[in-house]
């Protein structure tokens, strides 16, 4: 998901490189992406599978979260996003200016 947010911003990331933004801006900009879904996912994540849980249990059903199930699902989430944003560097890293003015 988020490599297709970012295909689908390379416009606007060609038009702040041709204003002189630097690559290692567009790299931040990709990176705060990837946080802010990062964050977004843990938080819905933990908290369905907390709310799920606790209907489970109100109905009779055997559930406990471990102290490590907001662990691991945390971490798990950091990984994927972390590959999400290298698979999400290439694109911007060979983005060139001039297709701004391409008339594609």
């Amino acid at each position: 998901m988020l490599y297709m947010f970012t295909h689908a911003s390379l416009g606007q990331y060609a038009v702040l490189k041709a204003m002189g933004a630097t690559t290692k801006m567009l790299m931040s900009i990709v990176c705060a992406q990837a946080g802010f879904c990062a964050l977004v996912g843990t938080g819905l994540g933990l908290g369905m599978c907390a709310i799920a849980g606790h209907l489970a249990a109100s109905q009779g059903y055997p559930f406990r979260m471990m102290w490590f199930t907001p662990l691991a699902g945390t971490v798990a989430v950091l990984v994927v996003s972390l590959a999400a944003a290298l698979i999400s560097f290439r694109p911007v890293l060979r983005l060139q200016p001039a297709t701004v003015f391409s008339t594609n």
